[in-house]
């Protein structure tokens, strides 16, 4: 005799409205599913299995205006942020302080770092749109601060803006998608956006060369003001999106809610960052003895602040980083995965382009050209990884054969790349790196949605852009560390008892290489050369732990 049905409590991933077709299933169809699932592992630890019911996501003609003003938005921060990656050493030779030049990124990152976090929060307390817009402005202030910019750094400070609305402008933008789409259509729709992702930062490495070559590197700021302002215009007009069910805090208003908000933790997570980086960049880019004590007592304010910034966590009411989360296996193993896998993408973003100017003597525009196949090849990769979660409802296997294309390519720069190395095997290479990096980075985002609660989603998307922005500060200033502590070492054997010139050509590249004889020039590139090999030797290390982590990801059916 068959059991009779037994009423169960329903959970905040279960639908409060069935209807009767979701009240006929039969017994056998949900074993069939339950089986289905653990042939791809749990989705989550526990003392019991839980019958997971997706919720079904919107259709793209029901959505298209506002997918529209999210995707022009994220692609005005992808042109920004590859324009700079293009012009450091111009804009460093400009101010004279090229060692300072690496904090043009830093600086971006630090400001993505600091704020990240908080938009899952503010996401809740002022709504999608509200924060969306907010993430918008500030990011074009921090344009027009970088166009107008009289000193490097006033030119740090705009950047450290830019990249706190940039932050802002990625996370909700996947919040906004993931509200409104299924499970099994959300990799296609962030593949859809990581190809205008793609599309922007191929525009920006070109645009940003060519208009820097004719104009100058203001000119490459003040080309993104238009399409900026048209992207917050967008936004007023169209991105209309309800907080998900589940995440407001009944009884309290509005002010209140955002008075709760983890300020403290968000202030202290800034602090542990930028003290760390500015640490490095003294020891490394600026030259200070390892006994200075500037950069110590900066290091043992980091070392400081991280414990403390736990601390806060573990008793904050509403933290911005949620450690009941990172308690469990399978998201704290994502979000390793999201910091190894940006902190080698960005390391590899932004030596890349040094590589191609100084070693190889190319202009921006040649450097953006022989860059745009990369930037093309991983937006569509992005694309092509959407439609494979779709089509095959699959991503494990998928993802941990991908992420290790770009370990093998870093291989490949470390110990084959030299000044004479074919442009056509430079492009073709540096578009295999970002094939993988492009595919990796959109299912470890499926991975994460598919093992939290809807109630976490806001939060969870947060820590996972700032488990990336950490790897991305951690990847510039671990790359920017090695690569100066390398090219000095290598500078002075290689040009022995010129103390000035090496300490010129380490600030101003771009000036001095071409006023150099062809014996000096030829010492001074293969030592860049040098340090940028050390630099890929460190990302072959990030990359193969990556790939234990893709291996060690659960997969579900979608």
């Amino acid at each position: 005799m068959t059991a009779p049905a037994t009423a169960t409590k329903p959970h905040e991933r279960q639908s409060l409205l069935r209807t009767s077709s979701s009240t006929s299933r039969s017994s056998e169809d949900t074993v069939q599913d339950i089986n289905a699932q653990n042939d791809y592992g749990a989705v989550e630890d526990g003392p019991t299995q839980k019958v997971e019911i997706q919720k079904v996501g919107k259709k793209f003609r029901e959505i298209w205006p506002i997918f529209l003003g999210l995707a022009f938005a994220v692609f005005c921060g992808a042109l920004g942020m590859t324009i700079v990656a293009n012009l450091t050493i111009e804009i460093g030779s400009y101010f004279h302080a090229g060692s300072l030049a690496a904090w043009l990124g830093t600086g971006f990152l630090l400001g993505l770092t600091a704020m990240t976090p908080l938009y899952g929060r503010l996401a809740q307390v002022m709504g999608r749109k509200g924060v969306m817009l907010l993430a918008v402005t500030l990011y074009l202030t921090g344009t027009i601060m970088c166009a107008i910019a009289p000193t490097m750094g006033f030119m740090i400070a705009a950047r450290v803006v830019a990249g706190a609305g940039s932050g802002g402008i990625l996370t909700v933008s996947a919040i906004i998608i993931s509200d409104l789409v299924s499970l099994a259509d959300r990799g296609l729709y962030q593949g859809g956006v990581n190809l205008l992702f793609g599309a922007g930062s191929a525009l920006g490495a070109v645009l940003g060369g060519a208009i820097s070559d004719r104009f100058g590197w203001r000119a490459a700021f003040w080309l993104q003001v238009p399409p900026v302002v048209f992207a917050l215009l967008l936004v007023v007009w169209k991105v209309n999106v309800d907080r998900e069910k589940g995440e407001d805090v009944g009884g309290k208003t509005t002010w209140e809610k955002f008075k709760g908000i983890d300020w403290m933790g968000s202030a202290l997570l800034m602090i542990a960052i930028s003290s760390l980086s500015t640490s490095s960049s003294l020891w490394t880019s600026s030259h200070y003895p390892l006994s200075h004590p500037l950069p110590l007592s900066l290091l043992a304010i980091s070392l400081v602040t991280f414990p403390l910034f736990i601390w806060v966590e573990k008793n904050a009411e509403h933290p911005i980083l949620p450690l009941t989360m990172l308690s469990r296996p399978q998201p704290r193993l994502i979000l390793i995965g999201f910091f190894l896998t940006t902190m080698s993408n960005f390391s590899r973003l932004y030596m890349q382009p040094i590589y191609l100017h100084v070693t190889r003597g190319l202009n921006g525009s040649d450097t953006g050209l022989l860059l745009l196949p990369s930037s093309v090849v991983g937006s569509l990769s992005s694309l092509y990884a959407g439609w494979h979660m779709k089509y095959w409802r699959e991503y494990k296997w998928f993802q941990a054969g991908f992420s290790f294309i770009p370990w093998l390519q870093a291989l490949s720069i470390a110990f084959f790349w030299g000044p004479q190395t074919d442009k056509n095997e430079l492009w073709i290479e540096m578009a295999l790196g970002a094939l993988g990096g492009g595919v990796t980075i959109t299912t470890l985002l499926t991975s994460l949605i598919a093992c939290v609660e809807p109630s976490e989603l806001s939060l969870a998307i947060s820590a996972c852009y700032l488990a990336r922005a950490l790897g991305q500060v951690c990847g510039l200033s671990i790359s920017a560390c090695i690569q100066q502590t390398i090219l000095l070492s290598s500078l002075t054997s290689r040009i022995p008892g010129n103390t000035k010139l090496v300490q010129k050509i380490i600030q101003e590249p771009a000036e001095i290489l071409p006023l150099l004889s062809e014996r000096l020039k030829i010492q001074a590139k293969l030592a860049y050369l040098d340090s940028i090999r050390s630099v890929f030797g460190f990302v072959v290390v990030g990359g193969v732990c990556l790939s234990v982590v893709c291996l060690s990801v659960r997969g579900k059916r979608l």
